[in-house]
């Protein structure tokens, strides 16, 4: 028999995945990054994965923990080629007893997402975070030629207006072309909010 919380998430998927237009609302993400969470994100973890890259040089990749302040996110990458494509991943993981796919899986090639996110709100919400966690890689192609760094923190209005409470994983994946793996970071969070039912009820 599934868990209590398990059954009421995969409730509020099927509930999400049958009312399409709701996605427009969900992913809004200038409108929805100004109105309040009824959630809070606490940062667990922050990890650059499959190291060390073949044409890109991981600088500096770690968190920077504050007392009784968000952690902080630094990143320095150096892509010493030039690229005319970037192929861009976001996916985010919801742990039930392992982590499994849930309700963001996102790729676009970066250099049509700068030009155009087409009217599709999953393609305004990536471009969305980028400018805000990664303002950096938000130019026109051809990206690399430079170093690309910055320090960030993860905050409410960065998720959508309204996810279960729980851990969560989200995956960013940066590939060329050729499918070589330019960099990639795993981030561990957690959502907490007053009850599973009540965020459920919102979506």
């Amino acid at each position: 028999m599934l868990h209590l919380q398990s059954f009421v998430v995969l409730l509020g998927v099927l509930l999400w995945a049958c009312v399409g237009v709701y996605a427009k609302n969900v992913f809004n993400y200038e409108e929805q990054k100004n109105i309040s969470r009824p959630y809070t994100i606490q940062v667990q973890r922050f990890l650059c994965i499959d190291t060390p890259y073949k044409e890109t040089i991981l600088h500096e990749c770690r968190m920077i923990f504050r007392r009784n302040q968000r952690p902080l996110l630094n990143v320095s990458l150096e892509a010493p080629k030039k690229y005319n494509y970037l192929m861009i991943q976001f996916q985010m993981h919801y742990k039930f007893k392992k982590y499994q796919p849930f309700l963001i899986d996102i790729k676009a090639e970066g250099c049509d997402l700068m030009r155009d996110r087409k009217n599709d709100p999953t393609r305004h919400w990536l471009y969305g975070v980028m400018k805000d966690l990664m303002s950096s890689l938000v130019h026109r192609c051809p990206f690399g030629k430079r170093t690309y760094s910055g320090v960030f923190s993860v905050k409410e209005e960065n998720a959508p207006r309204s996810i279960p409470a729980g851990e969560y994983r989200m995956d960013i994946i940066f590939t060329s072309q050729t499918n070589v793996t330019l960099f990639s970071m795993q981030l561990f969070f957690e959502a907490r909010r007053r009850g599973i039912l009540k965020s459920m009820l919102e979506w």
